[in-house]
């Protein structure tokens, strides 16, 4: 074999196997909203200004996050936070979860604006809509009957 061909077969070999390696499903687990300002919340379980949490299984603060964060309780002690701005469209003022069910019928967080609203699960992923991307969603560490909640991407 002549030293033309052995480079050409190298080359396309090299590159038969590099564009084999792409993830084609990173866009859904990557969203490009701008970092929060940094915080860290801690919710006492037994006040009464977070019972909804336990009894409606959700709870919103506004004051944190982008344009404030949710936090569901999945479970016995399983909670999560999520970034209220919507990663489809985040530029919309109505891009927002604006409304959360979970309960045994089947749990959703519901996002966006009219025509264009997106469903999620209670992981944070997209179910049905027009957003590839899943939530952003926050740390959370339960510490007794505190929640602690911080800044920290997951």
């Amino acid at each position: 074999m002549n030293i033309k061909k052995y480079i050409t077969l190298v080359l396309l070999s090299a590159f038969a196997l590099f564009s084999s390696c792409k993830d084609e499903n990173a866009d859904a687990l990557i969203d490009e909203l701008p970092l929060p300002a940094p915080f860290e919340e801690y919710l006492n379980l037994t006040l009464v200004s977070n019972q909804s949490l336990q009894f409606d299984n959700h709870l919103y603060l506004n004051d944190v996050g982008l344009r404030g964060i949710v936090v569901v309780k999945r479970g016995d002690n399983d909670y999560a936070a999520f970034e209220r701005t919507c990663p489809y469209k985040p530029e919309l003022d109505c891009s927002l979860i604006s409304h959360v069910n979970l309960g045994t019928s089947g749990s959703y967080l519901e996002c966006g604006c009219d025509e264009e609203t997106s469903f999620y699960n209670d992981q944070g992923f997209p179910t049905s809509g027009p957003s590839p991307k899943r939530l952003r969603q926050y740390r959370t560490q339960l510490s007794g009957n505190t929640l602690i909640i911080d800044d920290t991407i997951i």
